[in-house]
């Protein structure tokens, strides 16, 4: 059984469940074509071969294969949350989590008035507030931003807010965590740690 081609013109209808002994319509769709599979505006793709959806195809048991160099826009392969902005961030912004449910920018700085780490997510959207996308770990690519002199060395957070860097902070009392590592000059494998130290 060869795996089927693309669908060009999906013709979807909703399946339908049953409520009180009447037939409902649900919220999730199959196209009458192709027998893909859609829950809202997402795409499931089914056959035996794969299960996919979106950029993240599961193409057996043995996991989640990424993408070593998205296209998409944000150019991003991973596992993405969507998060409350607590402050103006824009693609790249390394974050961390307060205690308004916000993210905000990370700093290694531990001076600073209020604790700006550890880093747990980094920004995918351009805004100062309101919801939006969110990466947990995955690799993200940014020409724009990214320079790294050392492909294959780690990145770390640096003392300037939301800022990494691949010099690790000497300063006392700056924080040392690593937030992944450069696979290419513009591209990083973001997989912060959980831990972190306190240079002395």
């Amino acid at each position: 059984m060869a795996e089927k081609t693309e669908c060009s013109n999906h013709k979807w209808i909703p399946l339908l469940g049953v409520d009180n002994g009447k037939n409902v319509s649900t919220s999730l769709f199959t196209c009458l074509k192709c027998g893909d599979l859609k829950v809202g505006k997402r795409t499931i793709k089914i056959s035996r071969f794969r299960l996919d959806m979106g950029q993240l195809p599961i193409n057996d048991v043995a996991g989640i294969r990424l993408i070593e160099t998205p296209t998409a826009d944000p150019p991003v392969s991973g596992f993405t949350i969507s998060m409350a902005y607590g402050e103006s961030l824009v693609p790249g912004d390394l974050l961390c989590f307060k205690s308004d449910g916000k993210v905000w920018k990370a700093d290694a700085d531990v001076h600073l008035p209020e604790k700006l780490y550890p880093v747990m997510g980094l920004a995918l959207e351009t805004a100062e507030s309101g919801s939006h996308l969110v990466l947990l770990h995955g690799i993200y690519s940014n020409a724009g931003r990214y320079a790294f002199a050392t492909v294959g060395g780690f990145v770390y957070l640096s003392t300037g807010a939301g800022i990494e860097t691949q010099i690790q902070p000497s300063d006392t009392d700056n924080v040392i965590q690593v937030v992944g590592i450069a696979t290419h000059a513009d591209r990083i494998y973001f997989n912060p740690s959980k831990d972190y130290l306190t240079h002395i």
